[in-house]
């Protein structure tokens, strides 16, 4: 008893000293859209608020025009701070911010003050690292460039201005702007950002005009510190486009559009301790496009890159990128109401909610979305112009890091002594092949393991097919040797802990629970159907529906909402054969209906 003792007295110390626990922050809970609506002259903007579930969509009169440039910021709870199109700053009461009124000024960007920057990601904002207060602004000058032409455009110069969000009782005022950090000829917007290793900081990168150079600074709380620049890979050239980062932070993406034929996908590794590029690969891709943009799923092994006509899905765990594409989704004709107005895909963006949402390159009263992408193929489910706006909106995309990504646990540079939580296991899965029984598991787990190339854990992933097999791989194809019901279970194991997710498998069979009485006078019509179907019910609780093709698979999915409801599901691009679509509420299936769907 007295050696069990001594030791307990032994580890308390240790246990007092409870180390910082990293959580993902709400900081781009509130998305903002929006420019002069075509329907009201005095302009109405479009709030997407994540902090409900589904997203609240509604509008607001902001009088701030958000055409191209789009940046804002939330609190850790997901209360709205400021925001910014690149010409003005305004606050959370839509009021303009104290010294915000103005900032940018130029020759060209003076004609803009009515309309916006046109830099799509030409703005960002961080918090400053270790303040509860202070925030750093980061856009660029977009200037006339004679020696390149008369109406010629190009970015000369990197500014930032900070905001303090504890001045004037809370309202804000910018204590310092357009302060330059760096005078160079850049490229066109695409300015991101990514976590440090160290679970605190901030990198920040963007491209220079015509070359293979690449700038990167590192802001910590002390402020910006210039990291220097690379030369990797090929030149970039000027073209509309987008970059992002992965959300565990291990690769950064780069899609431009050059000479309309001529586009490319950059894709490098980032190493987040030294903010080094590595492993450059060029993807060419002549398809004749107006517009692109590129976002990744938040398993991090899924990339979009839409053009105006087409999206791609390329698997970025794949052993061959580049053969790895697959159309997702090809434009369906759609307009609003006015037939230039065509609802095409532009810039692309990873959502609070695990969704990906993409904005058309005209004026559209719609977004598309990519419901599930972590699942590879036709199963990521893109739904186009699936989300219908408020108000019009005009080509953006609001421009933010993601706020999921805590330390690189057992990196050289985890010094701060901040852990990640344990996990949150999840996965998705699909049926891979012609045969029905293979079946590929898609991780999804949130906060997994990612430091294994340091402090390698045998056990990050286990997985139980409930066939008497199990695996250890992080993406495992399995393949079920009868038919039946299994219900598959992922234990994800990090330093801090582990967390189990099981979900059922349907191999060659459908469920058959009993519909619950929280879903009423369900009708659905018509059925046989060859185009869109209507579903109608009386519902005092909210949910989700989803349609199912006869292996189990999920095809569609939609909201399931409270009220007395009339829902149409578009199933034009579905192939003929029998699906089932079912209703949950609080985990449990509350309706089933057999749907006939005919050429």
């Amino acid at each position: 008893m007295k050696e069990i003792l001594l030791f307990y007295l032994f580890l308390t110390p240790f246990f007092l000293q409870a180390q910082e626990v990293f959580s993902k922050e709400k900081r781009d809970n509130v998305w903002l859209f929006g420019s002069f609506s075509l329907t009201n002259p005095l302009g109405a903007n479009i709030v997407f608020d994540f902090n409900e579930f589904p997203v609240d969509i509604s509008y607001d009169f902001i009088g701030m025009p958000l055409d191209f440039t789009n940046a804002s910021i939330c609190d850790t709870s997901g209360n709205l701070l400021f925001y910014t199109n690149g010409i003005s700053i305004a606050n959370f009461t839509h009021d303009t911010i104290e010294n915000g009124g103005r900032i940018n000024p130029g020759e060209y960007t003076d004609v803009l003050v009515e309309v916006g920057n046109h830099l799509p990601q030409g703005a960002l904002i961080l918090p400053k690292p270790s303040n509860d207060s202070l925030y750093y602004l980061f856009y660029e000058e977009l200037s006339r460039a004679p020696e390149f032409g008369a109406n010629s455009k190009r970015v000369f110069s990197f500014f930032k201005a900070i905001v303090n969000m504890n001045s004037n009782n809370g309202l804000g005022k910018v204590v310092e702007k357009d302060t330059l950090i760096l005078g160079d000829t850049l490229d066109v917007g695409k300015i991101v950002a990514n976590r440090h290793a160290n679970g605190r900081d901030w990198w920040v990168l963007l491209p220079e005009y015509i070359s293979d150079k690449y700038y990167k600074y590192l802001l910590t709380n002390e402020g910006i510190i210039n990291g220097g620049f690379q030369h990797i890979g090929e030149n970039h050239y000027y073209g509309l486009g987008q970059a992002s980062f992965t959300a565990n932070g291990d690769k950064y993406i780069q899609y431009n559009l050059y000479h309309l034929g001529e586009n490319y996908l950059n894709i490098f590794d980032f190493d987040r301790c030294s903010g080094e590029l590595s492993s450059p690969l060029r993807i060419l891709d002549t398809l004749y496009a107006f517009s692109g943009g590129a976002a990744i799923s938040e398993n991090s092994r899924f990339l979009y890159a839409p053009t105006d006509t087409k999206i791609y899905q390329y698997d970025l765990e794949a052993d061959n990128i580049e053969a790895s594409k697959v159309v997702v989704a090809e434009y369906d004709g759609y307009y609003d109401e006015i037939p230039d107005l065509q609802t095409r895909f532009f810039m692309a963006a990873l959502a609070p909610d695990g969704k990906i949402y993409i904005s058309a390159n005209n004026s559209s009263l719609h977004l598309h979305v990519i419901h599930e992408p972590n699942k590879k193929g036709l199963a990521c489910n893109v739904e186009q112009h699936g989300i219908e706006l408020p108000a019009w909106n005009q080509f953006t995309m609001p421009n933010f890091p993601y706020y999921g990504l805590g330390p690189l646990d057992g990196s050289p540079c985890d010094t701060l002594g901040i852990d990640n939580p344990p996990p949150t296991a999840g996965f998705e899965y699909v049926s891979d092949s012609l045969e029905i029984h293979d079946i590929s598991f898609f991780n999804s787990t949130l906060f997994p393991t990612e430091a294994t190339d340091f402090e390698p854990l045998s056990d990050a992933w286990i997985w139980s097919f409930e066939d008497g097999t199990f695996s250890n791989e992080k993406h495992p194809v399995h393949t079920y040797l009868e038919d039946g019901i299994f219900e598959v279970c992922l234990t994800a194991t990090n330093y801090a802990g582990s967390d189990t997710f099981c979900d059922s498998l349907y191999i060659n069979v459908v469920a058959t629970e009993e519909p619950e009485e929280s879903v009423k006078n369900l009708k659905l019509y018509p059925n046989p159907v060859s185009d869109v179907f209507y579903l109608s019910y009386l519902s005092d609780k909210e949910g989700h529906s989803v349609l199912y093709d006869t292996y189990g698979r999920e095809v569609k999915r939609r909201p399931l909402k409270r009220g007395n409801i009339l829902q149409s599901w578009d199933v034009r691009n579905l192939p003929s054969g029998v699906y089932f679509l079912q209703g949950y509420v609080d985990g449990q299936v509350v309706f089933s209906e057999k749907v006939l769907k005919l050429k």
